[in-house]
């Protein structure tokens, strides 16, 4: 599959376009390689791009008194970068590192924001993936503030268990808030 029909394929899980609606909509997707320990979004900057993983693993994290705190992974077919500064075109509070070398395809903000203008399938896809993301937070900090290290580890290995043989496991134990000894020990014991 060409990354264009991924693109076309990733959308049309929200919406549906027809052929005269994509012929505009193709052109507006660029590929862009990142390579490992790169940036898809640093913070400070303003997000310009929307983009979906096409290959790869890219952690999103900020830093607050020396620390990095993960705050969630993207890989093969979900939505990466800051879409905090990309929706408010702001400078950005995350970033968004490579953890192996990438691929993504990605929209600009203009384009995207002139798609939503001209096309209203368009627009309700973008009504959709920022449903999707405020339901995920939600659940996200539910999950942090109500679950036990365990139970949020388990939930890790039912929704994502490739992540344990893609992402280092501090920084695993940073998106599951416990520290890395508390993590090897659950790691070790919970299989």
């Amino acid at each position: 599959m060409s990354h264009v029909e991924l693109a076309r394929r990733t959308i049309e899980r929200y919406v549906k376009l027809t052929d005269r609606e994509w012929a505009e909509v193709a052109p507006c997707w660029t590929e862009r390689a990142v390579p490992k320990g790169g940036f898809v979004s640093e913070g400070g900057r303003v997000e310009q791009w929307f983009s979906i993983v096409v290959s790869g693993v890219q952690r999103l994290y900020f830093e607050h008194d020396g620390d990095e705190h993960c705050l969630g992974f993207a890989y093969d077919g979900s939505w990466t970068g800051d879409f905090d500064s990309f929706v408010r075109q702001a400078p950005g509070r995350f970033f968004v590192q490579a953890l192996t070398d990438s691929v993504l395809l990605s929209i600009r903000h203009a384009d995207l924001f002139r798609l939503y203008d001209r096309i209203p399938a368009m627009e309700r896809f973008g009504r959709l993936i920022l449903e999707e993301l405020v339901v995920a937070r939600a659940t996200r900090e539910i999950e942090q503030l109500s679950l036990s290290a365990e139970e949020r580890y388990r939930r890790l290995l039912a929704r994502s268990p490739h992540l344990l043989q893609l992402v280092p496991q501090k920084d695993i134990a940073s998106y599951l808030r416990m520290t890395p000894e508390t993590f090897s020990r659950l790691r070790a014991r919970v299989r």
